[in-house]
């Protein structure tokens, strides 16, 4: 399985796919890293290596904002039918629960138009205003306005977004070059999208509803490194402990396994009824666990360097899912 990731991954860096891939992947008999490729072409033409860092774009919504929700589940501080009213008050749906919204049941359109003209004012105001596409509960939308609601009510527990992700999920994992807004050289970050307005984006979150919530967001904003994330992903495979540290209670992964709506449980894509979860990112990362095999997938790349259009990598990536699901 591993020899066949490699190979087919090299593939779509030879076709031009995608210029480099950093990825693991985790067995029961330990952990593969490989660095393939370069970060773009001109002076991006860098060799990839384990201090690459990358922009996780949705990703963000299972490591970041899923994961500290679980734990405000399990500590009772919130609850699964809690409505969003509790938390926002001015919001205008005060009927959705916290479980529709990590379902993406929620009824709320998948993004918001007309964002280019928009300030931050304009988006919280949108976001706030949105109207339901379809009765709550109804079927499964994928929702990038679930999520920035999720982070505005972990905000409103915790009083920051970030700090909290970094306090309860990164730090008791030593995730130490993952975080909103990082602080590091340039050069170190993989870059996006050319932008015509931003210009070469690089260091700076991708996705434009988080760049106008400051780069901190429920939906998008986090950056990482293959490392850190492949421990991320240790720790799920380990039902929520990592190296003598309790990250998440075992009653989570109960929680994963109990829900099952058109494919998708809390907060994750779940893979045919298996306890087989996954979750995609839009400038390219994928995340995969299999509990039942204790296998693990990291995919981080730059699919939209230097443009968006290309998304030949979109099926590829589905491709690797199904070499590393494989039985």
């Amino acid at each position: 399985m591993i020899e066949k990731i490699e190979q087919y991954i090299d593939k779509c860096i030879a076709a031009g796919d995608i210029y480099g891939a950093s990825f693991s992947v985790i067995t029961p008999q330990g952990i593969n890293q490989y660095y393939h490729g370069v970060q773009g072409n001109g002076e991006f033409a860098v060799g990839l290596d384990a201090s690459m860092i990358y922009d996780l774009a949705s990703v963000t919504k299972v490591v970041g904002t899923t994961t500290r929700i679980f734990q405000l589940l399990s500590d009772h501080t919130i609850r699964l039918d809690d409505s969003v009213a509790r938390f926002l008050p001015g919001f205008a749906h005060s009927q959705l629960t916290i479980k529709q919204l990590l379902l993406h049941t929620s009824g709320l359109p998948s993004d918001i138009e007309n964002l280019s003209g928009m300030n931050r004012e304009d988006l919280i105001t949108a976001v706030y205003d949105a109207k339901l596409q379809q009765a709550p509960g109804e079927k499964v939308v994928y929702s990038d306005l679930g999520y920035i609601i999720l982070g505005w009510i972990i905000r409103t527990v915790d009083g920051s977004l970030a700090r909290s992700v970094q306090d309860h999920i990164l730090y008791p994992l030593a995730m130490t070059n993952t975080g909103y807004n990082l602080n590091r050289p340039k050069i170190r970050f993989v870059p996006t999208e050319f932008d015509p307005r931003r210009g070469q984006i690089q260091g700076q979150v991708h996705d434009y509803k988080a760049f106008l919530l400051n780069g901190e967001s429920g939906h998008a904003g986090l950056f990482s490194t293959l490392t850190d994330l492949t421990v991320f992903v240790e720790m799920m495979l380990n039902f929520g402990e990592y190296q003598g540290k309790r990250v998440l209670d075992e009653n989570v992964f109960d929680w994963l396994g109990e829900h099952d709506v058109e494919g998708r449980t809390l907060g994750w894509e779940r893979r045919q009824g298996k306890h087989q979860y996954l979750h995609t990112g839009y400038t390219g990362p994928a995340i995969a666990f299999d509990l039942d095999r204790q296998l693990g997938l990291v995919v981080l790349t730059n699919r939209v360097y230097p443009t968006s259009d290309n998304q030949v990598w979109n099926q590829d990536r589905q491709h690797v899912f199904d070499l590393f699901f494989e039985e």
